[in-house]
């Protein structure tokens, strides 16, 4: 099992929302890893009954578990679902999504052609410097963010797979002319127009004034999250306005103060004497 298989099986997992295990098996220098959901083995590799069984105190207690079993150290990490997402690309913006989505949980794994400098993405959860390794990476529940800054000849290639293995959300980091032109490249290489143009987020990113590497990180992570909570991107206060619920908690916070014997001074703005 490739690291690419495993990326793509957590991501499965992931979007499924079930409470999984990771299990790491060590011997000597190789290092086999398997997923474990409602105590079964997710990749076949883990076969002994006592890492499954493990597997299951690992939920149960919330803890990491390392331990030795026949002469093979075994570390067993609970995780919470997560999103996990795909980057395409080695600039100063793909460093930003990985550092931004790590800040919010989520897993990111890192392909470039060559041209990924691995030391400074070692915070990424998977790194590959083969575009090849895209195809397996990608399936239908993928999130695929193609960020070079200025574009890059690969570009091209990776928009084509991700389409071509129906992703849930691509997004690609480009110009509105960069954009259209690589959105007619699809279609002379025969994917329907109609069905690039549902898929395909680009420009990418929402437009809350980013400017800095990490600023436009932030805005393309907050489209992947509101893409897949299937939230309106509105302010939080035109969503749960406050100032609709001022008057009634104001006369709520004077009968309370009144009820205890302390009333409020009524000649003092509401804001001093409400209770919050």
């Amino acid at each position: 099992m490739s690291s690419c298989e495993f990326f793509r099986a957590l991501t499965k997992v992931s979007s499924e929302g079930d409470r999984i295990v990771i299990v790491k098996m060590v011997v000597g220098n190789n290092v086999l890893s398997d997923i474990i959901v409602n105590g079964k083995s997710l990749l076949g590799i883990v076969t002994n009954k006592e890492v499954l069984e493990l597997a299951n105190k690992v939920l149960t207690e919330g803890r990491t578990i390392e331990t030795v079993i026949n002469g093979v150290r075994v570390i067993l990490e609970p995780v919470e679902p997560r999103p996990t997402v795909i980057v395409v690309g080695s600039g100063l913006i793909a460093k930003a999504l990985v550092d931004v989505g790590n800040a919010i949980g989520y897993y990111v794994a890192i392909v470039g052609n060559g041209d990924i400098d691995k030391d400074r993405f070692s915070n990424a959860y998977f790194i590959t410097n083969d575009l090849r390794d895209l195809e397996k990476l990608v399936d239908e529940n993928s999130i695929v963010i193609i960020a070079n800054e200025g574009g890059k000849p690969y570009d091209t290639e990776a928009l084509y797979i991700a389409l071509k293995h129906n992703a849930k959300f691509i997004g690609l980091l480009a110009s509105q002319r960069r954009a259209a032109v690589m959105i007619a490249d699809m279609v002379r290489n025969g994917i329907s127009l109609d069905y690039v143009l549902n898929k395909l987020h680009s420009p990418v990113g929402l437009d809350i004034g980013a400017k800095t590497a990490g600023e436009i990180a932030l805005s393309i992570l907050a489209e992947v999250m509101m893409f897949i909570r299937n939230a309106s991107g509105k302010p939080m206060r035109e969503i749960k306005d406050p100032r609709k619920l001022v008057k009634d908690a104001s006369r709520a916070g004077y009968r309370n103060n009144h009820v205890r014997g302390n009333p409020p001074n009524l000649n003092s703005e509401p804001s001093s004497w409400l209770i919050v």
